[in-house]
């Protein structure tokens, strides 16, 4: 099942992580615009979750591998953000559900939805997230190979 981080717990996640990101490496990794992720993409973010920290490769330390992009099906007017979260809920416990057990162990399914202002500017698309359960950084992929 698909979870959102509570506002607080979130930001002390994002924080940690983007503190280690910059002490580990930082010219090994690049931020990118937090609407920009693509599949398979792992990174670390900022509290107002608008820039991702890429990970030069997931086997650097990193808080999110990003499991899955899908547009929403929701039509073109913004159809707030309680409609995207159940929306998104579904796409990525779907998701989540088809790793299987083994390979979810130890993790938990996240989102990320457009905001009404990334909305108007064309982002329509749903972000599934797989982070580890207990906020702690990942190293290596969490993806099945071929993803």
């Amino acid at each position: 099942m698909a979870h959102r981080i509570p506002a607080s717990l979130l930001t002390a996640f994002l924080v940690g992580g983007a503190l280690a990101a910059c002490a580990s490496s930082p010219e090994l990794s690049r931020a990118v615009p937090i609407t920009e992720l693509g599949v398979g993409d792992c990174f670390s973010s900022d509290a107002e979750l608008t820039v991702a920290t890429l990970a030069a490769s997931c086997e650097t330390p990193h808080l999110y591998e990003v499991m899955s992009t899908t547009p929403s099906a929701l039509g073109e007017v913004y159809p707030g953000e309680e409609a995207l979260v159940a929306e998104a809920d579904a796409v990525c416990s779907a998701g989540f559900e088809g790793l299987g057990r083994d390979a979810v162990a130890g993790l938990v399914a996240l989102h990320l939805v457009p905001s009404e202002a990334s909305w108007t500017n064309g982002d329509r698309d749903i972000a599934c997230l797989l982070a580890a359960s207990d906020g702690t950084e990942l190293t290596g992929s969490r993806l099945p190979t071929g993803s």
